[in-house]
């Protein structure tokens, strides 16, 4: 992620109008987002197309600091925790993540690509996964933000990663 997309995260603008002031009670406490911290999804996330607006902010605990919260500003119970993409960016071909921002008319260059993350338990501990066919690609200039489906069947959706350790 670049180092707007954190300022954009740290800071706690959709392309509807204006956003006022919203606090937003999450199971990780209370968020308060503006238009310095907002984003707007043309058509939500795959399954949550009727949530378009979101908030990007820093979860609260350090140890979480490779994770941001993705916070839908339409419905309070609805959050994705997301990754960087920058954190490992072998992850997925830069050439399938050039195709996908420019089949959502984003720059690839400038696209900032966000992975969402899953947690599920398992007799072994809760087991945390990435989904690398469909990023979420951030427009930071725009405040804009598109889930795409990668054209890459190789790239997995759920592919493992590691934790914050304790």
């Amino acid at each position: 992620m670049s180092p707007s997309a954190h300022a954009l995260a740290a800071t706690a603008f959709a392309q509807d109008p204006v956003m006022p002031r919203t606090a937003v009670e999450t199971r990780f406490g209370t968020f308060e987002f503006d238009e310095a911290n907002t984003l707007f999804m043309p058509c939500g996330p795959l399954g949550f197309a009727g949530h378009r607006h979101f908030g990007l902010a820093n979860l609260p605990d350090p140890k979480l600091g490779a994770f941001k919260l993705l916070q839908s500003l339409d419905d309070a119970e609805v959050s994705f925790i997301v990754t960087p993409l920058e954190l490992d960016p072998a992850l997925i071909p830069a050439a399938d993540l050039a195709a996908g921002a420019q089949s959502v008319g984003f720059d690839p260059q400038t696209a900032d690509p966000v992975l969402i993350v899953t947690a599920r338990a398992e007799p072994e501990g809760t087991k945390l996964s990435v989904n690398l066919r469909a990023p979420i690609l951030l427009d930071l200039n725009r405040r804009l933000a598109r889930q795409v489906v990668l054209g890459n069947a190789d790239l997995p959706v759920r592919h493992a990663i590691n934790g914050p350790q304790a």
